[in-house]
């Protein structure tokens, strides 16, 4: 697997404002081939930061998502990392 990591600065500043808009970004990104699994939300130290994590299943659809969001994303840093290892917590 694969993840699309995202960086973008303009993150509104209130609680309702960010919800919409990261409920917004993650309602396209589901759409998006491949697509497994994404997390949307702001920068603890830098709030007018977001931060994106999307796990898709082949690199191609990793790419193709990196391609759509930089045609259609101004100031958006994007990063592909291939998953090596996965661990979860004991519940």
């Amino acid at each position: 697997m694969w993840m699309v990591i995202g960086e973008q600065g303009g993150t509104p500043p209130g609680a309702a404002a960010r919800a919409a808009q990261f409920a917004h970004m993650a309602e396209v990104t589901r759409q998006s081939p491949g697509f497994v699994r994404g997390w949307w939300g702001s920068d603890e130290d830098e709030p007018d930061l977001s931060h994106t994590l999307v796990v898709l299943d082949t690199l191609e659809h990793a790419r193709a998502l990196r391609r759509m969001v930089e045609e259609n994303v101004a100031g958006v840093r994007l990063r592909i990392m291939e998953i090596g290892v996965e661990a979860e917590g004991v519940a």
